[in-house]
């Protein structure tokens, strides 16, 4: 009869069981929590990895999706402020030199 009762409970939706005997509170509520994770093991770092012999299906190395034409104007710039800066400091060396 109980049986019964927790299938259509389920079907309805609920969360039903069936307790035959004595069951503490961490079962009937299915608390994990105490128990240690068998997913999370700690791989052993003394056993050396092995290289794969087989190049042919080895991982592609990651794209470069930087933008080309703004690394250019990016360097054009630097390139422009470059030659600025020289062209100042040619013009401060020759202050100096007619100075003296």
């Amino acid at each position: 009869m109980s049986t019964l009762l927790v299938s259509l409970l389920l079907a309805a939706g609920y969360d039903a069981y069936v307790v035959s005997g004595y069951a503490g509170q961490t079962t009937c509520n299915a608390d994990l929590s105490y128990d240690e994770c068998p997913l999370q093991t700690i791989p052993d770092t003394t056993a050396p990895a092995v290289e794969p012999t087989c190049k042919k299906y080895r991982a592609r190395p990651a794209l470069d999706l930087r933008s080309r034409y703004e690394m250019r104007m990016a360097a054009r710039e630097q390139e422009e402020i470059q030659q600025k800066h020289d062209a100042k400091l040619a013009e401060e060396m020759a202050e100096r030199a007619v100075r003296l």
